[in-house]
């Protein structure tokens, strides 16, 4: 009986050995055509039986996609050899379907070796298809830099977003980890595009993963940072939404205190979210590190003209200047703040009288004098007013210093308009 028994398993196991692959998959691996096999694995994917048939499947689908990427390397080779020589015809290729069949080659690729590297029944795992996948495809990365181009110019901007993605992402992939992937500059750049096309593509989310990949590069560092500022900025619909990108920030900020980008930005929220004490602390903080701070200095000015504390702001402003002296904006302000103090100046020496006395008005003018230095320094660095509006204020500072009729004040009053 014991013998029956044995014979009886051993006859199964031959059977199942025997049973070979699926029907699902034999159709699978029937096709000839990208787009059939394709069409067959998304419908039948639940049919198929285990870990090893999924990975043969999507391998099938590897193999057809590179079917026309080596036709097309082919036609290129020949038609390098031949520009060289000055001899043969150059022929003519399927762009589009050649950077398809690359982008379809990778993607099947990624997927087969997700389950190429699944325990099979018996609970191991043999990857079967890992390493041929991984030679035949690495040398074709830089294709998926060509294809992103190539759908940028066509205005595709998803597909270049998706190939410039493939690109950095393949390059952390576990198909490739056998691969030399250390030393690519162009992983950070191509990141950084990426970022740019996900932004455009309205992918947030993207945007802040290949914004971060990017900012490892520092010559795109700042670029990087903005994009993905931008990006956290876009999905502010609510207050809670800015108190949570406040919080993101803070935490950003705390772990690169010199990001001038974040600080800025930082800076802005405190001021939309009327956080003022976390503004100054914010400000003191960073002048205990670096006193001369212009981005500091110029808030502060900012915020103190605005509620009319024009010593302060003129302090500020001042020192704001100490370090950008040709910065147009804050000259301005300098001026603009100092006349309204010459201004005030003179009222209160005019009281009731309505007049000023030569002694009072030589204490004012210097006033005025400084005001005028700043306003025409500030013409001289923008003379078109691009940066800043020094005109109406210049024309101000020459009626009180000069009169209505004097040519300077006339010059700049004609320059307001």
């Amino acid at each position: 009986m014991k013998k029956i028994l044995i014979a009886a398993l051993m006859v199964a196991n031959a059977a199942a050995a025997m049973a070979g692959d699926s029907d699902a998959l034999k159709a699978i691996m029937k096709t000839k055509t990208y787009d059939e096999a394709k069409a067959l694995v998304t419908s039948s994917l639940g049919s198929l039986a285990d870990n090893e048939e999924k990975a043969k499947a999507y391998n099938k689908l590897v193999d057809l996609a590179m079917d026309p990427v080596q036709n097309v390397l082919g036609i290129m080779s020949a038609n390098s050899m031949a520009e060289q020589m000055g001899t043969g015809k150059v022929e003519a290729y399927d762009t589009l379907g050649f950077y398809k069949a690359v982008g379809n080659a990778y993607t099947e690729a990624l997927e087969c070796d997700k389950y190429d590297n699944m325990p099979n029944e018996k609970g191991k795992v043999k990857p079967r298809y890992h390493k041929g996948n991984a030679e035949r495809l690495w040398n074709l990365r830089p294709h998926l830099i060509n294809g992103g181009i190539f759908f940028q110019e066509k205005g595709d901007m998803a597909n270049a977003f998706k190939y410039l993605s493939m690109y950095v992402d393949t390059n952390s992939a576990p198909l490739f980890a056998e691969q030399n992937t250390a030393g690519d500059e162009n992983v950070t750049n191509m990141a950084y595009y990426a970022a740019v096309f996900a932004y455009q593509n309205h992918d947030m989310a993207a945007v802040e993963k290949y914004a971060d990949i990017a900012m490892k590069d520092p010559e795109k560092a700042s670029d990087a940072m903005s994009l993905k500022m931008a990006a956290l900025q876009a999905n502010l619909h609510t207050k809670a939404d800015s108190l949570a990108f406040c919080e993101k920030l803070e935490g950003i900020y705390a772990n690169d205190p010199n990001n001038e980008v974040v600080f800025g930005m930082l800076i802005q929220t405190y001021s939309n979210l009327g956080e003022k004490a976390k503004m100054e602390t914010l400000f003191d903080n960073k002048l205990k590190a670096d006193p001369n701070n212009f981005t500091v200095w110029a808030v502060r000015g900012q915020n103190a003209m605005i509620a009319q504390n024009l010593e302060e702001a003129i302090t500020a402003f001042k020192k704001a200047l100490e370090t950008q002296p040709n910065n147009a904006q804050i000259r301005t302000y300098l001026g603009a703040c100092l006349l309204d103090r010459a201004a005030q100046a003179e009222d209160r020496a005019a009281g009731k009288t309505g007049r000023v006395s030569p002694q009072a008005m030589e204490q004012i003018r210097p006033i005025f004098e400084e005001a005028r230095e700043n306003l025409e320094m500030a013409k001289q660095l923008d003379p078109t007013r691009e940066q800043a509006n020094w005109a109406y204020p210049l024309y101000r500072c020459y009626y009180s210093l000069y009169g209505e009729k004097d040519q300077r004040t006339i010059d700049a009053e004609a320059a307001t308009h």
